[in-house]
Order: structure tokens, then C-alpha cells, then sequence
């Protein structure tokens, strides 16, 4: 009698640890101290609220006392627990803080005592810290040392591009072709650094002294030329 293959046993796998997990501290018992079952609501209201003060208050225990748990040398576990649960805390405030960037905050609107309406109100400051931290490659703070400009040669790759746009429009009209798309007229914007923005402004700065200064030249050897021929003028008289 032919027996069926064996299937190859499966591993369960492990079910994910509770951060919050931990071996509480074993204390002398006092109905109002810290007992295990009060060090775990402790962990708990910390993560939903991530204020010490607000969990001790609601456990009933002192901040000192709750300190001093916290700095005993066998309550490692307890400290864990303690900081995981300020992790989650803060994850939660992080996800708190993008609905409010993304979906507002909701303003009652009254109308002689009686609410007619709402308002949503966006905090653009919120939005933008969010973005610069969470996305600083296009939104971070490099991004306020560079400025943006014109390229140098703007207006002769737009003459460039104008001739070329005339030329495909010749084309299509002689082949009986729809026209094509309009072509875009400027350069795309380049960003430099601030040094680079002032080493151009300084270098503009030159250029326009060096003018003038050839300027006052020429006026004055214009000047002298006039003196000259007055002088020339009069001997001759």
C-alpha cells in the first residue's frame, strides 16, 4: 500500500513582541505604590498620551516616585517599556500633525449664537516643516542658499527655439500636417549658490564701473577735441 508524501513541516512564525512588553520591578507591596499591575497601566497611558505628568496622575503615583522606579538598577525593563512607549507616543503626534497639514483643522462658524457652518483653516508653517523634514532633497533648508536666475544666453535659446518653431510650422502647412505644439519660448531657470550670485553682481558691479569709466573718457577726450579745434579756430581768425 502506496503511503501519500509527507508535507515538509512548517514553521510558525513568531507572533511580533509588544514594545510595550516588560518584566515588571518587584517592590515591597503597598496598596498605594508601585504594584506590577500599576507599572503596566503607567506604560500604557504613556503611550497614549506621551506626557509623564498626565500618566502618573492617572496611575495616582508621584512624579518623584515615578522617577525614582525609573532609575532603579533592576528596573531596565521598566525603562525600556518607559521609552518605547514615548516612541509610539511621538508616532502618533507624527501622524496627528500630517492630518492636520492635509486635511485642516475645523473652524466653527456662529451666526447670532448659532453655529451655521465650518471653516477649514491650514497651517502652512505646518505643512512646510513637514516638508522639509520628511522630504529634504527638494523642500530642505539648502534650499534657501540658492537663488534662481536666468540663463546668460536666455534670450538667444529663445530666438533659437521661436526660428525652429516657424521652420516645424513651414513644414507641417507644406505637408499637410496638423501644426505641431508650440514650442516653450524661455529656458528653463537654473539655480546657483549664493557665493556664485555674488561673484555674478560683483563681476555686473565691474562691467558697469569699467563702462563708465570708458564713458568719462570719452567725454572727455570729446571735450578736448572741441577745446582743440575752438583753439585752432581762433589762430587761424
Amino acid at each position: 500500500m502506496a503511503h501519500a508524501p509527507q508535507r515538509p513541516h512548517r514553521r510558525r512564525k513568531a507572533a511580533p513582541r509588544n514594545p510595550l512588553a516588560f518584566d515588571t520591578v518587584e517592590l515591597r507591596h503597598r496598596h498605594d505604590g508601585w504594584t506590577p499591575e500599576r507599572q503596566v497601566d503607567f506604560i500604557r497611558a504613556l503611550a497614549e498620551c506621551g506626557c509623564v505628568d498626565a500618566a502618573y496622575r492617572r496611575v495616582g503615583i508621584s512624579t518623584s516616585a515615578a522617577y525614582a522606579l525609573r532609575a532603579r538598577a533592576e528596573a531596565q525593563s521598566f525603562r525600556c517599556a518607559w521609552d518605547a512607549a514615548l516612541d509610539q507616543a511621538i508616532r502618533r503626534l507624527s501622524d496627528a500633525a500630517f492630518s492636520r497639514a492635509i486635511h485642516g483643522v475645523a473652524t466653527p462658524i456662529f451666526y447670532k449664537g448659532e453655529q451655521i457652518g465650518e471653516r477649514r483653516r491650514y497651517d502652512e508653517r505646518l505643512t512646510m516643516f513637514l516638508l522639509r523634514y520628511r522630504d529634504p532633497v527638494r523642500y530642505g533648508a539648502w534650499m534657501d542658499t540658492v537663488r534662481a536666475e536666468r540663463t546668460p544666453d536666455a534670450e538667444a535659446i529663445a530666438l533659437g527655439r521661436m526660428i525652429d518653431q516657424v521652420a516645424a510650422d513651414a513644414y507641417a502647412r507644406d505637408a499637410g500636417d496638423p501644426l505641431p505644439a508650440p514650442l516653450h519660448r524661455y529656458a528653463a531657470p537654473r539655480f546657483v549658490s549664493d557665493a556664485e550670485g555674488d561673484e555674478q553682481e560683483a563681476r555686473a558691479a565691474d562691467a558697469r564701473a569699467a563702462a563708465a569709466d570708458r564713458a568719462d573718457v570719452a567725454a572727455r577726450e570729446a571735450a578736448w577735441r572741441r577745446d582743440l579745434a575752438a583753439l585752432g579756430d581762433a589762430g587761424t581768425a
